[in-house]
């Protein structure tokens, strides 16, 4: 593939990742809210295709689309304390997943496999990150291990949910690109 093409291509899966997120981060970007979150497999699908650029560019997305809500958005200052800052590391490891599976991520069963299971590991790091932090430093809480887990049971399948559902969305697309590009290549498409 020409450099020229890998850029376009870069080019159109940013994009697409970026309206992925703006219209799922939380019901307070768009309203939309029958589709689950996508943040997190965002960063994970960016670390997977998308050059090095892709961590800091998604970060700053986030942080806009959560300064607006805070600022415009009427969502509660209940939710930005000191443990927002550790969100950079809790999608950092989904980025960093992204990029570990690259050499296994393939149109095969078993490399759609790998690819889906690096995003539940991930997604349970970052669960564990983000929740974590939010439990221990957000001031709302006295915590205890008890209280803890209590509050992942309840809330930790969600975020599993949404990663499951836009990680099998996107191996599914994957799946069809490389069958479309395939018949492509062998001239099995009429045009």
């Amino acid at each position: 593939m020409n450099g020229q093409m890998m850029k376009s291509q870069s080019i159109a899966i940013a994009v697409g990742l970026c309206v992925a997120m703006l219209i799922t981060r939380g019901s307070h970007a768009s309203g939309w809210n029958t589709l689950p979150e996508a943040s997190w497999m965002v960063f994970f699908i960016a670390g997977l295709l998308l050059p090095t650029w892709s961590l800091a560019a998604f970060l700053g997305l986030a942080v806009g689309i959560d300064a607006y809500a805070f600022t415009f958005g009427g969502v509660p200052g209940t939710c930005l304390s000191v443990a927002y800052a550790m969100l950079i590391p809790a999608y950092s490891v989904m980025w960093i997943a992204g990029r570990l599976v690259q050499p296994y991520f393939e149109s095969t069963v078993t490399g759609h496999g790998v690819t889906f299971m690096a995003a539940m590991l991930a997604t349970a790091a970052c669960e564990l990150i983000s929740s974590g932090s939010f439990y221990l430093w957000s001031g709302l809480f006295e915590p205890t291990w008890a209280e803890f887990l209590a509050r992942e049971m309840q809330y930790a399948p969600a975020a599993f949910a949404s990663s499951a559902f836009w990680a099998v969305a996107f191996i599914a697309s994957h799946g069809m690109y490389c069958r479309y590009q395939h018949a492509k290549a062998t001239g099995e498409l009429t045009t």
